[in-house]
Order: C-alpha cells, then structure tokens, then sequence
C-alpha cells in the first residue's frame, strides 16, 4: 500500500503517455484499489490528456483518491464509498436520499455520469442533461449469487465499453448492472460468457 516513488510514478505515466499517442485509445479505465499506484497527481495528468485527445474517462474510486476524479466521464462508487468520500451521511433505504447524494457528489466532482451501485438494490444513474441532472434506478435482476468476487470490475468494464460506444446512460446502466450480475452465479472471479450475455442483453433491450 505505500505509493510509488517518484522515479516510478514518472516512468508509469511515460508509458500511459506513450500508449495514448501511438495507439486508437477507445476508453480509459481508473480501477483505483488504494495500493499506492494511482495519485492525485497521475489522475489529474492522465485525465488532462484524456481531454485533449477526447477520450472517455470512467473511475471505480476508492477512498483515498475519492474526490481527486474531477471532470470524468463516468464514476461509479457505491453507497459505502460515497459516504466517506463525502464525509456525508444519509439513509442508503431512502432513493431520495441517494439521488441528493448522487447530485452533491456530481457537482463536486464535476462527472457527466455517475453510476452509483446499490448491491441487492441495483443500480442508479445520473446523468447531466441541460443545466441539471437526470437519473434513473435500475433494478437488480434476480440471480442465484454464489460468488459476488469481480462483480464491481465486471460492471465498470462493460460501462466502459459502452462508453466508447456511445450508448446513452440509462442504457450503459442496464447492461453493466446485467453483468455484474451474471457473474455472480459462478463461484471465484470469472469472466462472462459473451453468447449467454447477449441472449440476456436483448432480453433486457426488448423488455424495454
């Protein structure tokens, strides 16, 4: 958990900083667990860059760098993060309650979307639209969980290609959540199942 040196920190961003030059970058993707690697100042450079070049950032936050993720595209914490990253108290059972915290974090922070995970409960959504917000709860849909390990990467992974895609909020939220879910039927981290992940997909697209 220490944080790099600054000879590693440099040599890090050298390499994202080349990457982003030399290769077509779809997305960017800060899964921040707390061990030293991510700093205020990597995230402000790497994000800087990510403007310039018009690449879509999104963000699974841990504490620590919580509130250094200014002007992201999407950020995703969950209930439990957005309380002590925001040193903000407020009733997890009540949807009004989580939509204000939703919205005081997005000011805060400055992000297009942020996508707010809520375990059993699903997901919320909130987007900007206009001068405000616009926000959605997405149900969880019900699933035989065995194994919730690489339920939270699995849903800023598939958010984060639907980012690069263009696909509109309300919509990214439906199918990350979907995923998260999926993989929370077999037992240890695994990856999901690209046939049986479409059927569902559809499934859920055509409920709609």
């Amino acid at each position: 958990t220490n944080s790099l040196t600054e000879k590693q920190s440099n040599l890090l961003l050298k390499r994202i900083k080349s990457i982003i030059s030399e290769k077509k970058i779809g997305v960017i993707i800060f899964q921040d667990y707390d061990k030293g690697v991510i700093s205020g100042e990597l995230i402000k450079e790497v994000v800087n860059m990510a403007t310039i070049n018009k690449i879509p950032v999104v963000v699974d936050p841990k504490k620590n760098n919580f509130l250094s993720y200014t002007n992201v595209t999407m950020f995703k914490p969950n209930l439990k993060e957005i309380k002590e990253g925001m040193n903000f108290n407020f009733n997890e059972n009540d949807e009004i309650e989580i939509e204000m915290a939703v919205s005081k974090l997005q000011d805060k922070i400055n992000a297009d979307i942020v996508l707010n995970t809520l375990s059993e409960k699903g997901v919320l959504v909130s987007w900007k639209i206009n001068d405000g917000y616009e926000s959605r709860l997405i149900p969880a849909h019900f699933r035989n969980i065995t194994d919730v390990s690489g339920a939270g990467d699995t849903v800023i992974s598939v958010a984060a290609l639907c980012i690069a895609q263009n696909i509109i909020p309300p919509v990214t939220a439906a199918i990350s959540n979907l995923a998260g879910g999926m993989v929370c039927e077999e037992v240890g981290v695994v990856s999901l199942d690209k046939n049986k992940f479409e059927e569902e997909v559809n499934k859920v697209l055509s409920s709609d």
